[in-house]
């Protein structure tokens, strides 16, 4: 492919760059609405994935903390022991609780139920209901849950008043 070298030369400008007061206003500007739509970014993905709501009523969680109290004083008399474990399955989780009384007799006729909260969304969150496949031990399969840090939150009814209560941080590996 020929080249014309004869093609003219643009010349060049005998004025050298200046940088002007409207330059440095349109770099400035176009700085600061890049970082303040960035900033509204972020913090719009930060607010859909975690609102920051713990409970959906202060008011009503704070007007139930007598009877919590009252509950667990009920709680910690009966003296029971308890001994949860989670281990995984494949995908799945599984929950196992056994129930002692003070005398070391299995608890029986408990409606059990767990719950697995993920720390930073409650839309993770798996739940529950564990038989009693022994005399005292409750178990239950969770299905597809994921591993890292959870809270397992375990309640025990007997007749409709809750019985036992039990959150603990717990981690399942992959």
């Amino acid at each position: 492919m020929p080249v014309d070298l004869t093609a003219p030369v643009r010349p060049r400008s005998d004025q050298p760059f200046r940088l002007s007061g409207r330059m440095v206003l349109g770099a400035l500007i176009g700085f600061f609405v890049v970082v303040a739509g960035m900033n509204a970014l972020m913090m719009t993905i930060a607010i859909r994935t975690m609102p920051g709501v713990d409970v959906k009523s202060a008011y009503e969680t704070s007007q139930r903390f007598n009877g919590e109290i009252a509950r667990m004083q009920a709680q910690a008399e009966r003296g029971w022991t308890a001994e949860a474990q989670l281990s995984r399955n494949g995908t799945d989780a599984l929950v196992a609780l056994s129930l002692r009384d003070r005398a070391g007799a299995p608890v029986t006729g408990l409606s059990v139920s767990a719950r697995l909260e993920h720390p930073a969304s409650r839309r993770q969150d798996h739940e529950a209901d564990l038989d009693e496949r022994a005399p005292g031990v409750y178990r239950a399969g969770i299905p597809a849950v994921h591993g890292g840090g959870w809270t397992l939150a375990i309640a025990a009814t007997r007749g409709g008043e809750t019985v036992f209560v039990s959150r603990s941080r717990v981690v399942l590996k992959d």
